[in-house]
């Protein structure tokens, strides 16, 4: 069975880039020229190949074949079914590196073997990865949806409002909250769509189609440069196909 090693340096992804894709490296071990590992994991099993993780200090040039990708760009240059386990290894590396000490007492913590846990020496609290729920949102009227950007967009491309989901709130609440806050509207008849993992930074994001229900487009919380009602047929410039705002 093949094994799949991803490594990272910082949020650079180390791939092999053929003629006219990118894949992840394959190899029964890791290779001396990786040099020393840091917070190495075994993922399992995945789509039939070994996959294993790990992180390096410094970026190094092995040949033309292999390049260092940011995990963004690899959205768009490695087959979907292995970017998510690619911010599945991005994820869990985070999440080891930033749990070392107890964020309760302050001290050591040790990883129990074979599972995704990590165990304070002193109190016992133990942490585990980091899943962040977030809402995206596809708001129709008529043949309209709603689209909006945020100035660190791309020049041109739009999205879909989307938010984190905030303590105490349902899945429900956090549409409303977020339309609202967002561009000033009610929505109505929300129904779900799907989910897909997001490691920007830790996401799982949940996403929904609703109906206009009433109100005027109002930016009000200072986060959004733009937003208005789009025709279906003739949409602005959209993020990745890759990620949930543009799926379907």
């Amino acid at each position: 069975m093949k094994k799949l090693r991803l490594l990272f340096f910082a949020n650079q992804l180390l791939v092999v880039k053929r003629k006219n894709f990118c894949e992840l490296p394959a190899f029964d071990d890791w290779p001396e020229w990786v040099g020393d590992l840091k917070y190495p994991h075994n993922l399992g099993v995945y789509n039939n190949c070994y996959c294993y993780a790990a992180e390096v200090d410094e970026q190094f040039d092995k040949d033309e074949n292999y390049v260092w990708m940011s995990l963004r760009s690899a959205v768009e240059n490695i087959d979907q079914k292995w970017f998510s386990v690619a911010a599945r290894a991005y994820q869990i590396i985070n999440w080891d590196k930033n749990h070392r000490y107890c964020g309760r007492c302050g001290q050591e913590t040790k990883k129990n073997s074979n599972i995704f846990e990590r165990q304070c020496l002193s109190c016992n609290l133990f942490f585990y990865p980091k899943i962040s729920p977030s809402i995206i949102v596809l708001i129709r009227k008529a043949n309209k949806i709603l689209l909006a950007r945020k100035s660190e967009f791309p020049a041109g491309v739009y999205g879909l409002i989307a938010g984190f989901v905030e303590p105490g709130e349902s899945l429900e609440e956090a549409l409303h909250r977020e339309v609202a806050e967002e561009v000033g509207i009610s929505i109505k008849n929300i129904h779900y769509f799907g989910s897909q993992p997001w490691p920007f930074p830790d996401s799982l994001m949940l996403a929904f189609i609703a109906d206009y229900a009433g109100g005027e487009i109002e930016l009000n919380d200072g986060e959004l440069e733009s937003a208005g009602w789009y025709d279906a047929n003739h949409l602005p410039g959209l993020p990745s196909s890759a990620s949930c705002s543009t799926t379907g």
